[in-house]
């Protein structure tokens, strides 16, 4: 019995031992063949103002999720093949017709260069009608000055006088895009690194989408490798590129003021000194407010549109924000009010000594569960930080997020069924429950963080 049971393996048959052995063999060219393939099926259908484009749009993220799910069991990759997948797949889209973002990006670049800022004047200001392209049509909210912060304007600026043209633009983001990747793969290894570098959401929403998003992650992400070191670095210069890299990314997506808060707040309770409390913020807000000069002209600096019907009431794939207006129907019609509960959970967020990437994690997840304003491309800017942990909320929403394309087709009634809306968000949050620790289980990777 002894014997039957503890089998030498030089007497097991080798057959055997292949047949054992070959479906783990199979699920990485098989990964990578259907991120490839489900790219190059994705391409002809970016027009999702087409609803003619959203089922076979549907069917390749399909292609792509299987193979980005078939990546999650895999212990390790080629770095090559990481890199070929990558490449490739964002390659493949960067002829994809894009979301209706990039023309605004186009548009704000391309007046700058005629004198004109694109916070004093919205796309359908009578004195820019000259200045209107075959595009103009596609720019989305026509009658709403810019959003975007003044460092992300003078990179449009600085674009749209090389060439306002949309695979320009691209090539920048993508860019920008495998640079995170090569920080992460670099600090995680590229099986982890997957969960970013290999996800579809990631591939579509920068690459064929054609949304700036990795511009601000880009440095947020290197700023945060740097500030969770282990051991951590020391000395003021390595700390001076922290506070300047978190500041760039303020300075190109306002939704990142909160971490450089952290940063201030962090410092200040470990050294209890006002000093490098006071260089973190100089050195941190100093891209923003640099960058504001070149658009101020007097005490007056209206940055974002405040009066918009876009940020007063606009709403977009919300979650908490939608249930609370179906209990506090007035919450509808004012933002402001979900604005407050974001304050709420920052305040509480301050209040732990979570590292930054675990802060960062937390502040983005309420961030998207707050907000009345949600678009599918938002749900990238947890990837980063899930990657240490393999988070199966980030996981999941990689896939789900995709019913959010069900909307450009509807217009202008922008609104997702309570079944759609749920296909959407409950991926997430059950991913979150499946995430969660045992009580009492410590880490003993300190890489990985939550």
């Amino acid at each position: 019995m002894a014997l039957m049971s503890h089998q030498p393996a030089q007497q097991r048959s080798p057959e055997r031992l292949q047949w054992r052995r070959w479906p783990a063999r199979l699920r990485l060219p098989a990964s990578a063949l259907l991120l490839i393939g489900g790219a190059l099926m994705m391409r002809p259908h970016g027009d999702l103002f087409d609803a003619a484009n959203l089922l076979p749009f549907w069917m390749a993220a399909a292609v792509m999720g299987v193979g980005f799910a078939l990546s999650w069991s895999l212990a390790s990759i080629p770095r090559v093949l990481f890199w070929a997948v990558a490449l490739l797949t964002r390659l493949a889209l960067l002829a994809m017709e894009p979301g209706d973002d990039i023309w605004r990006y186009l548009w704000e670049g391309g007046i700058q260069l005629q004198g004109f800022s694109p916070y004093a004047l919205p796309p359908d200001a009578a004195a820019l009608e000259g200045l209107r392209t075959p595009w103009w049509p596609q720019i989305n909210h026509p009658d709403t000055t810019a959003i975007y912060p003044p460092l992300a304007q003078l990179l449009f600026r600085l674009h749209a006088a090389v060439a306002q043209q949309v695979l320009l633009f691209k090539l920048s983001f993508v860019a920008a895009d495998l640079a995170i990747c090569g920080l992460l793969a670099a600090r995680f290894g590229a099986a982890r690194t997957a969960l970013y570098g290999w996800n579809p959401l990631v591939i579509y929403g920068i690459s064929g989408g054609g949304h700036y998003d990795s511009w601000f992650l880009l440095p947020l992400v290197a700023g945060w490798l740097l500030a969770d070191r282990d051991p951590p670095l020391r000395g003021p210069r390595p700390q001076a590129w922290i506070d300047l890299l978190l500041g760039l990314s303020v300075a190109l997506k306002w939704i990142t003021l909160p971490l450089l808060i952290h940063r201030a707040w962090n410092r200040w309770r470990t050294l209890r000194r006002p000093g490098p409390v006071l260089g973190t913020a100089l050195l941190g807000l100093a891209p923003l407010l640099l960058g504001a000069l070149v658009f101020c002209r007097g005490p007056a600096c209206p940055l974002l549109p405040t009066g918009s019907t876009f940020m007063r009431h606009g709403r977009s794939a919300e979650w908490m924000p939608h249930w609370i207006g179906q209990l506090w129907p007035w919450t509808q019609q004012i933002n402001a009010v979900h604005g407050l509960l974001l304050l709420v959970a920052l305040a509480v967020l301050l209040g732990t000594t979570a590292r930054l990437g675990v802060f960062a994690w937390r502040y983005l997840l309420a961030l998207l569960l707050l907000s009345p304003v949600v678009h599918a491309w938002y749900f990238i800017w947890l990837m980063p930080f899930a990657v240490p942990s393999q988070n199966w909320g980030a996981r999941l929403v990689s896939l789900s997020a995709f019913v959010y394309f069900v909307l450009p087709s509807r217009l202008p009634d922008w609104q997702l069924s309570t079944a759609e809306r749920l296909l959407l968000w409950l991926p997430l949050l059950v991913g979150l429950l499946l995430s969660l620790e045992p009580p009492g289980r410590e880490r003993t990777d300190p890489a990985v963080q939550r």
